[in-house]
């Protein structure tokens, strides 16, 4: 008997360590299987909708909150009081008020023309079309003073011609003044789509193949640094706000590897179809929005600068139903059964046993057995009641870092030079306070979602969304040191404001002699997962989509991939296309140049 212990005891450590060893098989779930999904976030819920399009029954999502939306989070002003209101839909027309009563995006709010997925969804839910935002308010150096802005275009513009009077930029002396600057941007942008396409090469999705040894060598760098090195000064100051902005962290500090997940060259192809539309229309006085204009621009550009685009006019939009909406109506589209209030205290995926459930305890005592797992909770916190995580689950997690973006929604009167009747611009960036963590807290950004949508100036009260960015968020507010917060209700943030952060966002808005300021509620997202430069170059984001499958388990959302939705549920789709359930998709823009450019070279 005592042998038969030991005997037993022998092949339960062997197990074990096979486990930890990583030798366990992969598995992928079959339309009846029973299927847990932890996170009711994009993309939690995004796996769903493609689950249930193949056909899958049973899935369940495990919610801590009472919402879905995770950090794409939407509330809904009045436009005139300023007071939470409903959209309603017109029973006869079907369109939504969607002026009246505004969407406030006080997490996910853009799309830029790369976004193909995002807007699949739009159109397959039959939400309302996305609107473009027209006007930038750009606070920086280059304008006559800290008070006063310029438009997006006269701000590019003076950062170029200030690099070229440095001599960082060189312009062919035959080209006319006037085309000096979009000489060189358009060249300095087929400069960085031909690099990009040499380190990352033709990237199937969104998230590019691990590079080779010695592009990683060329990536082993911040992306300021990238820039500097392949002389692209031009792009230096756009770039800075295009990522910044973002809540994606500064140029002067990121990984250069994700610099260049986020500006692809679909994206600058679209600035530069943009930048060439506005040149014309300047000429011209009139609109170049009609579809001769569109493909000859873009069949012009395309040949310019390469990294091919559909035909773009707007590269930035926004979605008048906010875009809680996609998240809210997947539920009821799929019917989905969602668990709000899910507290999970342990899984155990048992893996020394293929055959095995996963087992999901919770705190009133009851544990469900599922099938198969998709964890789209933060990862960095998986080890709080995953069991069993391996040894590589854990060196991947270990090593993820999260930086804060936090968004308040608040109202004053009108800001001069910025939303002013004069101005009148719909969103407002500093420039200068992108830059670095010393900049960490500063009011870089605002949104006037109530100018975007409803097409008007209020000249009275406005309700807008004020950002502020963190690197180092723990130094800044100790409330901040904890990145496993969640909003439990919508209107409630995160049970309160970070007393610090609230501080010196009131103080900016001062500094700015920004009057009348009524704070509404502040949301200090813990955001943007990420790795720094010594895991990137051991290959821990590849690591990662390598275990896909194994212990019975998907690994999925804003930590596995890139904080933007258009790249989670692109991820989603990757995942499904390595598990050979989806053949063809994706939202990189891919495929060689058309047959036009080619004749024309």
């Amino acid at each position: 008997m005592k042998l038969l212990i030991i005997t037993a005891l022998l092949i339960i450590i062997a197990l074990a360590t096979l486990a930890t060893a990583n030798n366990i098989p992969k598995s992928t779930p079959v339309s009846t299987s029973k299927i847990a999904i932890v996170g009711a976030g994009p993309g939690g819920l995004g796996m769903a909708h493609e689950l249930s399009k193949l056909g899958y029954t049973a899935i369940t999502i495990l919610e801590k909150s009472s919402r879905v939306g995770g950090k794409s989070l939407t509330l809904y002003r009045d436009l005139e009081t300023g007071e939470p209101c409903t959209q309603s839909k017109d029973s006869r027309t079907g369109i939504v008020d969607t002026q009246n009563c505004v969407a406030h995006e006080l997490g996910t709010c853009f799309l830029h023309n790369g976004y193909h997925v995002v807007r699949d969804l739009v159109e397959e839910l039959q939400l309302s079309p996305e609107v473009a935002p027209e006007g930038r308010a750009m606070y920086s150096s280059f304008a006559e003073d800290e008070f006063h802005s310029q438009e997006m275009g006269d701000f590019i513009t003076s950062s170029i011609l200030a690099e070229i009077e440095k001599g960082n930029i060189e312009v062919p002396w035959y080209i006319p003044d006037t085309f000096k600057v979009f000489a060189a941007l358009a060249n300095a942008v087929g400069v960085y789509n031909k690099k990009h396409a040499i380190l990352f090469g033709e990237v199937k999705y969104t998230m590019p193949d691990q590079p080779s040894a010695s592009a990683l060598a060329e990536l082993d760098m911040t992306f300021g640094e990238f820039l500097e090195s392949n002389g692209l000064h031009v792009l230096r100051a756009f770039l800075t706000v295009a990522h910044a902005a973002q809540g994606y962290g500064y140029v002067s500090s990121i990984p250069a590897f994700y610099g260049l997940w986020w500006i692809t060259p679909e994206l600058l192809n679209g600035y530069i179809q943009m930048s060439l539309h506005q040149q014309i229309e300047k000429v011209v006085h009139t609109s170049t929005d009609n579809w001769f204009m569109k493909q000859l621009i873009k069949k012009v550009v395309g040949c310019m600068v390469g990294g091919g685009a559909d035909d773009v006019y707007r590269t930035t939009t926004m979605l008048p139903e906010g875009y809680n909406k996609i998240w809210e109506t997947i539920v009821t589209h799929n019917n989905l059964n969602v668990q709000f209030g899910a507290d999970i205290t342990s899984i155990d995926r048992h893996l020394s046993d293929p055959a095995a459930p996963v087992t999901i305890s919770f705190s009133d005592g009851s544990s469900t057995d599922y099938d198969f797992l998709i964890y789209t909770a933060p990862h960095a916190h998986a080890s709080k009641i995953v069991t069993d995580l391996t040894s590589s689950e854990t060196e991947i997690f270990t090593s993820l870092n999260s930086y804060v973006l936090s968004t308040t929604i608040y109202s004053s009167d009108p800001i001069s030079h910025y939303s002013d009747p004069d101005t009148g611009s719909p969103i407002m960036y500093n420039a200068d306070k992108m830059s670095t963590a010393k900049n960490d807290g500063e009011w870089y950004a605002d949104r006037n979602d109530m100018r975007v949508f409803s097409g008007r100036t209020i000249t009275k009260r406005q309700t807008r969304i004020g950002l502020q960015f963190y690197e180092n968020p723990c130094a800044s507010d100790e409330s901040l040191c904890d990145t496993d917060r969640i909003v439990v209700n919508a209107e409630d943030g995160f049970g309160g404001s970070s007393e610090k952060v609230l501080e010196k966002f009131k103080a900016e808005l001062d500094s700015m002699k920004v009057s009348n300021v009524e704070i509404g509620m502040q949301y200090a997202w813990p955001y943007f997962w990420h790795f720094e430069l010594d895991s990137i170059n051991a290959g821990l984001p590849w690591k990662l989509m390598e275990t896909q499958g194994e212990g019975k388990t998907w690994w999925l959302g804003a930590s596995a991939s890139f904080e933007s939705v258009n790249d989670v549920l692109n991820y989603n789709l990757q995942v499904l296309d390595n598990a050979g359930l989806v053949g063809e998709g994706g939202g990189g823009f891919f495929g060689k140049w058309r047959w036009w450019c080619s004749a024309v070279k």
